[in-house]
């Protein structure tokens, strides 16, 4: 009786210890490493998922590693380095066209949100012709708002312009105040900056028609087969930090300051009235029309790009989950 009793106990035991382990397992935190553009406006929720401690409320450790540039962030994620980044334009595309792995899961920006900036004495786009024009790298984001934004004119980028690489947002108008380039697509706070340099605004690419994928998250489809629910979780903080901002002003206003490096309250403001207010995607779903248009740009550069189907560059499953579980809704 005694020894059926004292195995009875022992049994208990080791329930209890196994059923703790087990739940130790569950609430383990997972490291994860994601990367993003340097600290602008649209580049933000990484970091205001980071700030609000929102990664950490998802079972999440993660670094947030600032890349400028999307070809370096691209073979980042490639090598399997930042399984997640974030990222907008073509680039994505143009390296699954390329044979690359590459899913987008989530579209966070689907306006272009630059503004083509001129020097004075230019007041039209078409008075570019024959002049030179600054973009920050060939490939990026800023160049194809440039080339979308000129053809949009009938001004033919190569052709009627010289298109020439200034480095960086603020290089650009730096080269224009120093008139080696005659205007250049600027994003916030560099709006600002252009016009206080009493710079002439040309174009507002915000009021462009076609829907594009700005800036959005993307991972490879073997690193989402084999880690949905790491996905799920990243994305449920990004969501709430995107959400987070879009409410608390004064919490947007701490992240940018921190993140640009600056207390300048007209900046803070321009960046979140243009972009974060104004422009946020919640919930973020990856944007197919937004890759048609992009795709529709490539056929004038990559054969590969005619006859793609959008379809098959973005997975929205994620996303959509997400906000059918009621999980939007339900935040604050």
């Amino acid at each position: 009786m005694r020894m059926t009793h004292s195995l009875c106990w022992i049994a208990m035991i080791c329930l209890v210890t196994f059923a703790a382990t087990v739940d130790g397992q569950e609430r383990k935190v997972e490291r994860l490493r994601v990367g993003g553009g340097s600290a602008s406006s649209t580049q933000m929720s990484l970091w205001f998922a980071k700030e609000g401690n929102f990664y950490d409320k998802h079972g999440l450790n993660v670094e947030t590693i600032s890349i400028p540039g999307s070809s370096l962030a691209l073979q980042a994620m490639l090598s399997g380095e930042l399984p997640i980044i974030q990222l907008g334009g073509a680039a994505s595309i143009q390296a699954n066209l390329a044979g690359a792995d590459t899913v987008i899961i989530a579209t966070i920006v689907k306006k272009f949100l630059f503004w083509v900036y001129a020097v004075p004495g230019i007041n039209r786009m078409e008075d570019l012709k024959g002049k030179v024009f600054g973009v920050t790298r060939f490939g990026t984001l800023s160049d194809l708002a440039s080339r979308i934004a000129l053809r949009a004119h009938g001004v033919e980028p190569d052709r009627d312009v010289t298109m020439v690489q200034t480095g960086g947002p603020a290089e650009g108008l730096s080269a224009m105040a120093a008139g080696k380039v005659a205007a250049s697509s600027l994003t916030p706070p560099g709006t600002l900056q252009a016009r206080k340099l009493k710079f002439k605004l040309l174009f507002d690419m915000t009021k462009l028609d076609a829907e594009y994928h700005i800036n959005g998250v993307l991972t490879t489809r073997k690193f989402l087969r084999s880690n949905e629910d790491t996905v799920r979780r990243f994305l449920k903080a990004y969501i709430e930090g995107a959400a987070r901002a879009q409410k608390d002003k004064n919490f947007a206003f701490k992240v940018m300051g921190k993140y640009f490096r600056t207390d300048d309250k007209e900046i803070l403001e321009e960046s979140y009235e243009t972009t974060i207010r104004t422009n946020f995607a919640i919930p973020p779903h990856p944007s197919i029309a937004g890759v048609a248009s992009l795709i529709q740009e490539l056929e004038k550069q990559n054969p590969k790009a005619k006859g793609a189907k959008p379809e098959e560059f973005a997975d929205g499953r994620l996303v959509r989950e997400i906000e059918q579980s009621g999980f939007v809704k339900a935040l604050p």
